[in-house]
């Protein structure tokens, strides 16, 4: 009781004296006095004080518009007010922060956030919301990263092709952008959360890196999903039954047109529609056009023995395509070694095609199952046969690490290998190995484990 005295005796200062500064025009203590309340998370006394501040005080810091960003905020998320007004009044901190102090924050983002808010709250017209994206998107795509502005933008733009406001060529282009825009974040992160796991699995991972880690996974996932409602949107539209007709409809007047005949390999390749008439039709008229990576590519997966296929694929990589394919090739040179019982070789072209494109897992995969069927000819003993396993299962654990569209099959991969490793008990026992030792596969694995 005494304390709630004292908290409301203060608050009765304070906004006696920011009462006082106002009648004074000090910006400095009025900055001041809210600035504490708003440190405080006094929201509710901070809004009160906001209002004079932005009016007679506009640029006295940008300060005002950031703690001004939160508090509207928290009052959208505790429904504290009318919440058409407490959105616009969100939307005018924003861009207090992009009209006043455009050098010190990131104008991009904030001009994403506007039009998230204006979306969520349906404020303005849809048009001038998928603009705001769309220019944010387009002009800095460095920084359009949040999940929920990337869903929201195609969400919009599917609308605009309902309204028959872009047509279905239009709708492929933003689709493919902005799945692209999805991959390289993913990639990035993917990247990070690999590195991470091999100084886990080497016991060299810090606290502060196993938060990163654990942040990016989270990271990852929400990309995931995103993509996933992105492609569950497009899926019928992008198949192979709907490209092929409309690509087929165009293909005379546009044979000798190099950027449409690019597009349109790189759909049908992107939905494996590899084995249609139309696409080995346009790989060769593309590489009539201008030999390059692509067609390179095309002629290869087109080719009928893999002695070729191979030479078509290594040269697509020599003369430059981009990261996406050269996973692509890597993870098709190592599927085909796979199946010859290669597991060297195909180890080599799963790493390869991990490292090209990092948020791709299913490589991971391929070779936690390769080392997974090589138990009896790895470990010159029962346990070291056994403890294989846990190899795989480290592989399995990264696949579900960099890429959500298979973790759960990944996590239950891994779960199963790390039950077919050796057990507590059974280490407890050995007499050879003890908890805390490595042991070496000199085998194709090429790799050690360290005893749990």
């Amino acid at each position: 009781m005494k304390k709630t005295s004292l908290f409301l005796a203060a608050a009765a200062v304070l906004s006696f004296a920011f009462a006082k500064a106002q009648d004074a025009n000090d910006c400095t203590v009025m900055l001041q006095i809210f600035a504490e309340n708003a440190k405080a998370r006094s929201y509710d006394e901070a809004f009160k004080q906001l209002d004079p501040l932005v009016q007679k005080c506009p640029d006295a810091s940008a300060a005002i518009y950031q703690y001004g960003e939160r508090i509207y905020e928290d009052r959208l998320r505790k429904n504290v007010g009318e919440e058409t007004a407490n959105a616009k009044g969100l939307i005018a901190m924003l861009q207090g922060q992009i009209n006043r102090f455009p050098d010190i924050v990131n104008v991009s983002k904030k001009k994403t956030e506007i039009a998230r808010t204006m979306y969520k709250y349906n404020i303005g017209t849809e048009d001038e919301q998928y603009n705001m994206l769309r220019e944010s998107f387009v002009s800095d795509k460095e920084n359009f990263t949040d999940p929920n502005a990337m869903i929201t933008y195609f969400k919009l733009a599917e609308k605009r092709y309902n309204d028959q406001k872009v047509n279905l060529q239009d709708f492929f282009d933003i689709y493919d952008e902005l799945t692209a825009q999805i991959e390289k974040v993913q990639d990035e992160r993917g990247q990070v959360i690999t590195q991470l796991m091999d100084k886990e699995a080497a016991g060299t991972l810090t606290d502060q890196e196993k938060e990163q880690m654990e942040a990016q996974e989270i990271n990852i996932k929400n990309y995931g999903i995103v993509m996933g409602n992105v492609n569950a949107t497009l899926g019928a539209l992008a198949d192979c039954d709907k490209l092929i007709p409309l690509y087929e409809a165009e293909f005379e007047n546009k044979k000798d047109d190099q950027n449409w005949l690019s597009n349109v390999l790189r759909r049908l390749q992107a939905k494996e529609c590899t084995d249609a008439p139309l696409y080995i039709t346009s790989v060769k008229a593309l590489h009539d056009l201008n030999p390059s990576g692509k067609t390179a590519y095309g002629l290869g997966n087109i080719a009928e023995t893999q002695s070729e296929k191979f030479k078509y694929w290594d040269q697509a990589i020599e003369l430059g395509v981009d990261d996406d394919l050269v996973s692509r090739i890597h993870y098709k040179k190592g599927m085909a070694y796979k199946a010859q019982g290669q597991y060297g070789s195909a180890k080599r072209e799963f790493l390869a095609a991990n490292a090209a494109k990092p948020s791709f897992g299913t490589p991971f995969l391929q070779i936690a199952n390769m080392i997974g069927n090589s138990i009896n000819s790895c470990g010159s003993s029962i346990f070291e046969k056994k403890a294989v396993n846990w190899v795989a299962a480290r592989y399995a654990s990264k696949a579900a690490a960099v890429d959500p569209s298979i973790r759960s099959t990944a996590l239950a991969t891994a779960e199963s290998y790390n039950g077919r490793a050796p057990q507590k008990a059974e280490i407890f026992t050995n007499n050879d190995f003890n908890s805390g030792q490595t042991i070496t596969f000199n085998c194709w694995i090429g790799e050690s484990v360290r005893i749990p």
